[in-house]
């Protein structure tokens, strides 16, 4: 059966009413401490993604969410109504190849967003990783995301969800880009959905990777498997790229 991958997610955020309902396929509510270290990306492609706060005005997310020309922004609560702080600029992987879904080749699909301002007090940021091991089957990881917890339903995203899956197995190329995958035995659908793409994906509580695609049983695109490239052996280049934004990590 042919992988058919999640890229970002078309969602209509029209207007930015309240989001409705929640997210990631077969989760839960996301902690209140997991909700101050993520934030939601919305474009004016009508898609929508997921990214963690490096630091108060810088957001880690998947290269492929803002690799589309386009304009970008993070969505804020303050009180009931949301808020968009436009994204100022954005740094790609530079070995970041947008064809690595057809060729199913991995790349650093990894990606910087510098924000207009500074987010809001309640926003923390979050410590990553630095374990470059490759993950070993049966490690636990924790996805996160504000994508759909029912495929195909724009009703369904919009809140912010997590689920907790094991590793299943590897993909590890020869620059060092380490794709985990994650998944649940016996028939359980559970993993990332459209809209979940470069949502932090936590081992204990340091952002282990970045939610990558997803795939489904025949017929669907989520459920079943989940893509993660996992952060610490990129951290020189997260780090560097950081300082090169004007906010250190963990700032």
């Amino acid at each position: 059966m042919g992988a058919r991958f999640i890229v970002c997610g078309l969602l209509a955020w029209a207007g930015l009413s309240p989001l409705p309902a929640a997210a990631i396929i077969g989760g839960a509510p996301a902690p209140a401490a997991v909700a101050a270290q993520t934030v939601l990306i919305v474009s004016t492609r009508g898609a929508a993604c997921t990214g963690a706060v490096l630091a108060r005005n810088l957001v880690l997310t998947a290269a492929h969410c803002v690799q589309p020309a386009g304009d970008y922004a993070v969505v804020v609560r303050e009180g009931a109504a949301p808020r968009l702080i436009p994204v100022a600029r954005i740094a790609l992987h530079p070995r970041f190849d947008p064809e690595q879904f057809k060729t199913r080749r991995p790349t650093p699909d990894l990606a910087l967003l510098k924000i207009a301002e500074p987010l809001p007090v309640n926003f923390r940021v979050v410590r990553l990783a630095r374990e470059a091991a490759a993950p070993r089957p049966g490690d636990n990881f924790t996805l996160t995301g504000f994508g759909m917890t029912s495929e195909g339903d724009a009703k369904s995203a919009g809140k912010l969800n997590s689920v907790t899956l094991p590793a299943i197995g590897n993909t590890i190329d020869a620059t060092g880009v380490i794709m985990v995958r994650l998944s649940v035995a016996g028939g359980t659908v559970a993993g990332a959905c459209t809209g979940d793409s470069g949502g932090p994906v936590f081992r204990g509580e340091a952002v282990a990777g970045v939610i990558g695609w997803a795939t489904g049983a025949k017929g669907r695109q989520c459920g079943l498997v989940t893509g993660v490239t996992l952060v610490a052996p990129q951290h020189e280049w997260i780090a560097a790229t950081a300082r090169a934004l004007g906010g250190g990590i963990g700032e």
